[in-house]
């Protein structure tokens, strides 16, 4: 019977500062709300209403380092709710200015099967943070146009793309994707299918490049460090020229990246291996070697393939 009395007594304390938190938060008092919640969280586990009025409170305050610091903890320890936790620490991480670290963190929750209320919670935030990101690095640009786009010359789209793409700028999401298609170079090509990946761009676009063509959804594309010739064979190749000429490794990398940024994200019909021999024999040839590697006839074809055509629309 003590004991009962002793849990009805606790859970009266706990019930007492809930109303507490309540009319604290209501009214405005910041610093009340703060050291009551320090009081009620070493009775109990907080609830999810009380967290949610603590994160209000910690940005109402400008505390925003306070709200990083607790969310983290509690999701680190499994505790409370984690779609409320991550949705303030990335508010909390953009009121900080840190709008790189809200694109980083958003882009990895956006490739997780998230429910659509909290996908739909984390693309505001994530589309907020790049227009603030677009703003701090362009010094308020004007917007480029399609018209304006088109007129540059291929050096200047480039140039363009990729600084869109640092900065995850949503905004040229539909003109990129609409230029995408009259693009006749690989290499813009590429660097197109890399920003809209940046901006997880859900549409679907159709690319062709050495003869072969896919369909591609930009949002599930790898990085370009995760396409097959970089990560794959371009580590065993420069172990390969290592032993036989390492002073060609530098020529090689640039060789090897050149192709990948030329047919990113195509997959041809042959292994990494294959690759790996057809590179190394390759290179054997453009330093007068004799051939060693047994490559495969058709994967050393598809070589010069990429070699002529990248000759033929040399930048």
């Amino acid at each position: 019977m003590l004991m009962d009395n002793k849990v009805t007594t606790h859970h009266r304390f706990i019930k007492k500062f809930e109303r507490d938190l309540k009319a604290y938060f209501d009214a405005g008092d910041d610093a009340r709300f703060l050291s009551t919640f320090s009081k009620y969280t070493n009775l109990t586990e907080p609830s999810e209403h009380a967290e949610e009025m603590l994160y209000e409170t910690l940005l109402r305050s400008k505390r925003p380092g306070e709200l990083v610091d607790y969310s983290l903890e509690q999701m680190n320890n499994g505790d409370g709710n984690y779609e409320t936790h991550m949705v303030y620490m990335l508010q909390a991480l953009s009121d900080m200015g840190n709008y790189e670290e809200v694109l980083e963190f958003s882009g990895h929750l956006l490739e997780e099967p998230i429910p659509q209320g909290f996908r739909i919670d984390i693309l505001s935030l994530r589309q907020n943070a790049a227009n603030k990101l677009r703003g701090m690095l362009s010094d308020q640009e004007p917007v480029i146009s399609k018209e304006e786009f088109d007129k540059f010359n291929l050096f200047q789209q480039l140039e363009f793309v990729e600084k869109i793409t640092a900065a995850h700028d949503i905004t040229y999401t539909n003109l990129i994707t609409e230029a995408f298609s009259e693009a006749n170079r690989n290499e813009l090509k590429t660097a197109m299918l890399l920003y809209l990946r940046s901006v997880r761009s859900n549409g679907t676009l159709t690319i062709e490049k050495c003869g072969v063509k896919m369909t591609v959804q930009p949002a599930e594309l790898g990085s370009l460090e995760e396409y097959f010739i970089v990560k794959d064979v371009l580590p065993k190749v420069l172990d390969e020229v290592e032993q036989f000429n390492p002073s060609f490794t530098e020529a090689a990398t640039e060789l090897l990246m050149g192709h990948a940024i030329y047919m990113y994200p195509v997959q041809p019909d042959f292994t990494a291996e294959a690759a790996v021999k057809a590179y190394c024999e390759r290179i054997e040839e453009m330093l007068g070697m004799p051939a060693s590697y047994d490559a495969d006839a058709e994967v050393k074809h598809w070589l010069g393939e990429i070699e002529r055509e990248i000759a033929e629309n040399s930048l």
